[in-house]
């Protein structure tokens, strides 16, 4: 979907006096061309393939190296691209650090080599001037668990002046931050076993530290993305971002009504969210975004739905298109300023923007994405009277 800048970057550098010059762009984001520096089995990192030696492709992809820059230059659809970097739960704090320096020099360092392709953007203003000046892909830097890496104001700052421009709190384990969700699998309940084996009640939500830790990246123009948060956790963060005026972005969790398990933000939440000036982001993954535990009367939509392939691009569909109806159905409430429009289409496009649904890829050689819908592994057999691709995204 097309994205306004506007949305992503009005959160940072004082929220209330930024007067943005309109971006129209595309943005993908907290994709993971590092992995390999944590877990060398994945591949090579971010690289390039030779022209006519592409590698093969499946939407199966764990473990295999995805990231490549071919997809990624001369880029029509998502020019801008938030690269997120990484430690591994339970690394030391003394190292937390030069492990997310390390991975950031790595883009750095290529994007140095590549620069007639590629160009780093440390701020708003450094991304507005390069969609309007230049050709080029635009990267920017996140970082995926923030424990052990932000303990004062001056961490913060570092972090801004490396140019991150959002931190997910918390990622797969709970810490000293607070706890984090426990997917439906052995997978993640084995990674985060101490959580799992724990009471809910006692596993409490976000703690004084993790308020502390979203006040000083905020102080430092830099979002607080609350996706991997536990039930707990999540709330009692929007309530504290709420009371802060601090706007909070979700970019990669689900839709409650529709995947009901501990990742699911319920509709209460993502109307909080866009009453406080954030936004939600869905993984781009039919598989990610199944129906789970649905509510009777999404079970009772999709049951309705002719040629539906559950785990194909057809679940990423679905869940956009009920998360849109509810945003949009629900305008005045989120900004009691539109209040005298009858309906959503009646707004203006700039108006519009402050609704928008984001994408994310995590194309990182770990996550299975959508499941064709024709062929193997299809819910249809392939049609000769009709063009059918590899991939069907």
């Amino acid at each position: 979907m097309r994205l306004l800048l506007l949305v992503l970057f009005t959160g940072f550098f004082n929220f209330n006096s930024i007067k943005a010059q309109v971006v129209n762009e595309y943005i993908d984001l907290q994709s993971h061309p590092t992995m390999h520096m944590l877990f060398n089995f994945f591949g090579e990192g971010l690289q390039y393939f030779e022209e006519g030696n592409e590698p093969n492709l499946t939407y199966k992809h764990q473990l295999k190296n995805v990231n490549y820059a071919n997809y990624l230059k001369d880029n029509k659809g998502a020019r801008i691209v938030v690269f997120g970097s990484l430690t591994k739960d339970g690394v030391k704090a003394e190292k937390a650090k030069a492990v997310i320096l390390e991975q950031i020099d790595f883009i750095n360092a290529f994007i140095e080599r590549n620069p007639a392709d590629f160009a780093l953007a440390k701020s708003p203003q450094q991304v507005r001037h390069l969609v309007h000046n230049t050709d080029k892909t635009i990267i920017i830097h996140s970082i995926e668990g923030a424990n052990h890496l932000v303990n004062n104001q001056a961490d913060a700052n570092f972090w801004a002046e490396q140019g991150v421009a959002f931190f997910t709190l918390i990622h797969l384990v709970d810490n000293e931050l607070g706890a984090s969700a426990i997917r439906p699998g052995l997978g993640i309940a084995l990674i985060n076993f101490k959580g799992a084996i724990r009471k809910k009640e006692k596993r409490g939500g976000l703690t004084e530290k993790g308020k502390q830790v979203i006040l000083w990246l905020a102080n430092a123009g830099i979002m607080t993305d609350i996706t991997h948060m536990a039930e707990q956790t999540r709330i009692d963060a929007l309530a504290f971002m709420e009371e802060n005026g601090i706007p909070p972005i979700s970019t990669h969790d689900a839709y409650k009504p529709i995947q009901n398990s501990p990742r699911g933000i319920s509709p209460e939440q993502v109307l909080s969210i866009y009453k406080n000036k954030g936004f939600v982001s869905l993984p781009l993954s039919g598989l990610s975004l199944k129906a789970y535990k649905s509510e009777q009367w999404v079970l009772d939509r999709l049951n309705s739905l002719d040629n539906y392939c559950d785990g194909s691009i057809d679940s990423y569909k679905f869940t956009y298109q009920l998360l849109k109806e509810q945003i949009e159905s629900n305008f005045m409430k989120i900004d009691g300023s539109l209040a005298d429009y009858q309906n959503f289409n009646e707004l203006s496009e700039a108006q519009k923007v402050w609704f928008s649904i984001g994408f994310q890829s995590d194309f990182n050689g770990w996550v299975s994405h959508s499941r064709p819908r024709y062929g193997k592994d299809g819910c249809y057999p392939l049609n000769d009277l009709k063009t059918n691709y590899e991939l069907e995204t």
